[in-house]
């Protein structure tokens, strides 16, 4: 699919119409955004418009509206902030990012096949305009829900040929004793390959304190933030990536 898009788009097969919303921000956005990955939100709200986002950004005390895009459900793509400046979507990585939003609350719903349609198309058209190879969800980057547990983002990352299994698996790694994961088994690998201890029990799948510590150390010899706590950042290095 992803190569059948791109091929399309290159050729002037498809029609990427990006509506022109008109907004009007409060005060100069800050310029300087280099793109080096796309960063998938959901709005959250069933039904809502670029608007209705402009205006609730503008009661955060922002400048307005914090994506460069909107997808709506009909398959409708409108303009938020121009690329170039840097957006107000995903602390840490708004100067690196185009931030995308999707109409609807993924939590609750699926996404229609309009909808998906347009937003592959955009997200096809920015990596080539970019030569981005890097697409993450909200919750892969920092504490959040967002974009929701029904967002297709397996689906959109499998399509782009960046879904393996050494991928970040989409969700934060942290202390929990009790629960078994086959990503806590692969982050406690690499660690004691790293020389890191993680416990007399070795890499069991459990996020018990001994990993916890493993994860400290780690960050704290990487120059990472020391949380304990495995985002993308902890797992990229920890892969080796």
């Amino acid at each position: 699919m992803y190569c059948i898009y791109i091929s399309e788009i290159i050729n002037g097969g498809v029609n990427l119409n990006i509506i022109d919303s008109k907004l009007a921000f409060r005060g100069s956005l800050p310029y300087g955004n280099a793109p080096e990955m796309i960063i998938l939100h959901h709005a959250a709200a069933v039904n809502c418009s670029i608007n209705d986002i402009h205006n609730w950004h503008l009661g955060k005390g922002w400048v307005g509206c914090g994506y460069h895009y909107l997808v709506r459900k009909d398959g409708s793509i409108y303009a938020g902030r121009d690329e170039k400046t840097a957006g107000a979507h995903c602390l840490g990585y708004n100067t690196i990012s185009i931030g995308i939003c999707a109409e609807g609350n993924f939590e609750l719903e699926a996404m229609g096949e309009a909808q998906h349609n347009s937003l592959w198309q955009l997200i096809c058209y920015i990596c080539i305009k970019y030569g981005i190879n890097k697409i993450y969800g909200h919750r892969e980057l920092i504490p959040t829900d967002c974009p929701g547990n029904k967002y297709p983002l397996n689906r959109i990352k499998a399509a782009a040929g960046i879904l393996d299994k050494t991928s970040y698996p989409g969700y934060l790694l942290k202390m929990k004793p009790g629960v078994c994961d086959e990503n806590v088994r692969l982050i406690q690998r690499k660690l004691i390959e790293k020389r890191y201890s993680v416990g007399s029990c070795g890499a069991d799948s459990y996020f018990g304190r001994d990993t916890l510590e493993g994860v400290k150390r780690f960050q704290r010899d990487s120059g990472l933030e020391v949380d304990g706590i495995v985002g993308i950042k902890t797992w990229g290095e920890l892969m080796g990536s």
